[in-house]
């Protein structure tokens, strides 16, 4: 009965030393088991299992509550599923903790841009491009905004400085085509149209609905 006891106390004892030193090395590395499980939202969200992708991205949080990646991925799989508003808001949580979050910057303001918060669309697409600036999509998407609130000349500078950046650029063709017939240029409205569906020809049926729609305004 005593050399059970001292058996007891001595597992016992090493589980107590056993738990303390999983406990260290959890507070040591915990950056690497969040990022680890960063990964495996990842790789669940590119199967479709959004579900456990969130989850993934939930653990990495309890080991890392300021850790960027994981409300920024955990925001890509909110607006996969059409959450707008958690999307939104994660994608803000990460830039509060990583000001230099460009693409968190710029996705946002895509969202904001489709919701019609032109002003905030703005302000988010300004912030990526004053991260990087070669983010043609930002000069792109900040042109389509800076049309939508009235501002056609601002508008083209960004699509002519998309272009700039990336001559191959095809979205950033179609709308600087599209500016331009609408302010009576078909002539370079046609070029633009030519350049891009040379790069891209899948938009040749996008080129011309909204070609159509700018006629029939225009008549």
């Amino acid at each position: 009965m005593r050399t059970t006891m001292r058996n007891k106390r001595f597992l016992g004892t090493t589980c107590m030393y056993l738990f303390l030193s999983v406990g260290l090395l959890a507070a040591e590395t915990r950056q690497e088991t969040a990022l680890s499980y960063v990964e495996l939202g990842n790789k669940f969200m590119h199967q479709g299992d959004f579900d456990r992708a969130i989850g993934a991205y939930n653990i990495a949080l309890q080991f890392v509550p300021d850790f960027a990646p994981a409300f920024f991925h955990r925001a890509l799989v909110h607006e996969a599923r059409g959450d707008v508003m958690k999307a939104i808001t994660d994608y803000t949580n990460a830039l509060n903790i990583a000001s230099g979050f460009t693409t968190a910057w710029y996705n946002r303001g895509n969202l904001r841009l489709n919701e019609g918060d032109l002003d905030g669309a703005l302000s988010d697409f300004n912030k990526a491009v004053e991260s990087d600036r070669r983010y043609v999509m930002a000069y792109n998407n900040r042109g389509i905004a800076k049309l939508a609130k009235g501002d056609p000349e601002g508008a083209m500078a960004d699509f002519n400085e998309a272009i700039k950046i990336d001559p191959h650029h095809p979205e950033a063709y179609v709308n600087r085509g599209l500016l331009r017939l609408q302010q009576g240029m078909k002539t370079e409205a046609e070029s633009d149209f030519a350049r891009s569906i040379a790069v891209r020809p899948s938009l040749k049926g996008f080129i011309e609905s909204r070609v159509s729609l700018i006629s029939q305004s225009q008549n």
